[in-house]
């Protein structure tokens, strides 16, 4: 039997903790800053933005329901327009200056390298502490209530106490961890990088995009075509095997190229996971079209089918015993199917963080549990802060 006697660091305590500095946590953060907490992030890598920047899937899925219907707000419009302010983007004219008829997707392509690094001066000006390099391990749990959470860093195991937490970890790693009940997905092999080539130095020297200059090779795809076997991402073994598979496959496909002909721009730093693990919450958003929640917190899209909308509930956040942890990003409460299929992309996650953070805030300053924050306070917040709840 192993036992572990290290000292333990005990750091400054905080109003409320956000483990992951992807969309979701980064949303939740600025949230529940902007309300007066005081906030931190702990991200295990070394850049903000988690999928959208370490994982190179750097396309801003729509805020609009494809028909030309902006369905998306908050704090979700601004992290759009974060994403192309000092980068390269193909958003149409009539979104960025919202004149005429949209009859494009509100969505754009980004620079991940120059958003990671503009993500680092948006949380410092909305006074959200960040640690990079920082593991979070384990929550410390009185019964269901948490404490805060335990971290390994370059300084040995650290404790952070906190009032509250929020789960923007893509893996649901905390609440499960916490003891919340928890659901594991399936995921096919891909393997992706974003590449260019000669030919595409040539196009771009004569004026064309950079969007198109920087682009994404794929060489394995999201069905599974090439491997069928299934990846859930919940051990270092899958993840490891997900990880050197796709490289590989990379790797043999550009060996079909001259070598003075193309170059690997990035490889991606995280595995390329779209559904890992989410909880089972107090309700369960299913993405029914029509579906009316009486605590509904914003609406998200289809981005793959027209003219479609879904209300996303509030009891997807959070599950009912246990006061002081919320769920933000595509580890919320989901089906199988197409909730979790719509709830996992950008917006939704920017939105549901923004609503973890603002609930965060309403618990701590009334006293209150996750599932007995006042609804209509909550969602009059919202309202106020940008949000649109159709």
């Amino acid at each position: 039997m192993i036992s572990d006697n290290r000292k333990i660091i005990e750091k400054q305590s905080y109003d409320l903790i956000v483990v992951g500095g992807g969309v979701a946590g980064i949303a939740a953060a600025v949230a529940a800053s902007r309300k007066g907490l005081k906030t931190l992030i702990l991200e295990k890598r070394l850049l903000l933005g988690g999928l959208a920047t370490a994982g190179l899937i750097s396309f801003y899925e729509p805020l609009c329901n494809l028909s030309g219907k902006q369905v998306v707000f908050g704090i979700a419009e601004e992290l759009i327009k974060l994403s192309i302010k000092d980068g390269y983007d193909n958003l149409s004219n009539d979104w960025k200056n919202k004149t005429g008829e949209h009859k494009t997707s509100y969505s754009t392509y980004f620079s991940p390298t120059i958003f990671a690094m503009v993500l680092d001066e948006y949380l410092k000006e909305n006074n959200v502490d960040v640690r990079f390099d920082s593991l979070a391990v384990f929550p410390v749990m009185n019964e269901n209530v948490c404490n805060g959470i335990m971290v390994e860093s370059a300084a040995g195991r650290e404790f952070y106490p906190a009032k509250a937490v929020i789960d923007a970890t893509g893996d649901a790693s905390v609440a499960d961890r916490a003891g919340i009940p928890t659901r594991v997905g399936t995921n096919y092999l891909l393997g992706m990088a974003h590449y260019t080539s000669r030919s595409l130095a040539e196009e771009y020297a004569q004026g064309g995009k950079m969007y198109k200059f920087r682009k994404w090779l794929y060489a394995l795809d999201e069905t599974g075509q090439q491997d069928k076997k299934v990846h859930e991402g919940v051990s270092s073994e899958d993840i490891t095997d997900f990880i050197v598979q796709g490289r590989a496959a990379v790797l043999k496909k550009i060996r079909k190229e001259e070598k003075e002909e193309r170059e690997i721009m990035s490889i991606p730093s995280m595995p390329q996971y779209r559904t890992i693990r989410r909880i089972v919450g107090a309700k369960v958003f299913d993405a029914e079209l029509g579906k009316i929640y009486e605590d509904a917190i914003g609406n998200c899209a289809n981005w793959k089918k027209p003219g479609l909308q879904y209300q996303i509930p509030y009891g997807s956040l959070y599950h009912n015993d246990f006061p002081n942890i919320w769920a933000a990003g595509r580890i919320i409460s989901t089906d199988e199917d197409l909730g979790w299929e719509v709830a996992r992309i950008i917006p939704a996650c920017a939105l549901t963080g923004q609503v973890s953070g603002t609930a965060a805030a309403i618990a701590i300053r009334g006293g209150y549990a996750a599932k007995d924050v006042p609804i209509k306070e909550l969602q009059d917040t919202l309202v106020k802060d940008g949000v649109v709840i159709q």
